[in-house]
């Protein structure tokens, strides 16, 4: 049965799904377009903060480009940027007209449908940047990504389990 919450409710899983591509999309670009081109230690553990795009870019500077790869890897994500940024302004001004219409009102389906073209050209816009960073990458490099992902992935299971016995022995300090 599809209701007004339930209708509500999809609207936010869209915009949230959105928002996570547009902020992977925004950290991917200034993270590769940065001056600063040095790696942070592995013992911070901060860059799983910021979402999958963050994530991509420590995978990729893991792989040791060569100053030609580096160079063709920013000029994607530069020429990437102004599309990103042109979707963004149409997500946010989409989303606050989502916001301020009930589901009700005869223009909620219109907007709907912008959100989900507009996530839709997200993930689209996200495949074809990362398709072309593909493109640029060696096969040996290539090769090196899942193992990579693989040993992020333990060294976060491990925090977690190394932080979940000391987050139990705290049950009165909340944040």
């Amino acid at each position: 049965m599809h209701t007004p919450s339930h209708a509500k409710n999809r609207s936010r899983a869209l915009l949230i799904a959105a928002l996570a591509a547009a902020g992977l999309a925004g950290v991917a670009v200034h993270a590769a377009t940065s001056s600063d081109t040095t790696t942070p230690p592995a013992s911070t553990g901060h860059w799983h903060h910021h979402g999958r795009g963050a994530h991509f870019m420590h995978v990729l500077k893991q792989l040791n480009l060569s100053p030609e790869q580096q160079t063709q890897i920013k000029g994607i994500f530069a020429s990437a940027r102004s599309q990103f940024k042109e979707l963004g302004t149409s997500m946010r001004s989409n989303q606050e007209a989502l916001e301020s219409t009930a589901p009700t009102d005869a223009g909620y389906p219109a907007l709907l449908a912008t959100e989900k073209a507009n996530a839709a050209k997200r993930i689209e816009q996200m495949s074809a940047v990362k398709t072309q960073i593909y493109a640029v990458l060696t096969a040996a490099q290539i090769k090196q990504i899942p193992a990579i992902i693989a040993a992020d992935k333990a060294k976060w299971q491990q925090r977690q389990q190394n932080s979940a016995p000391a987050a139990a022995a705290t049950p009165g300090s909340s944040s």
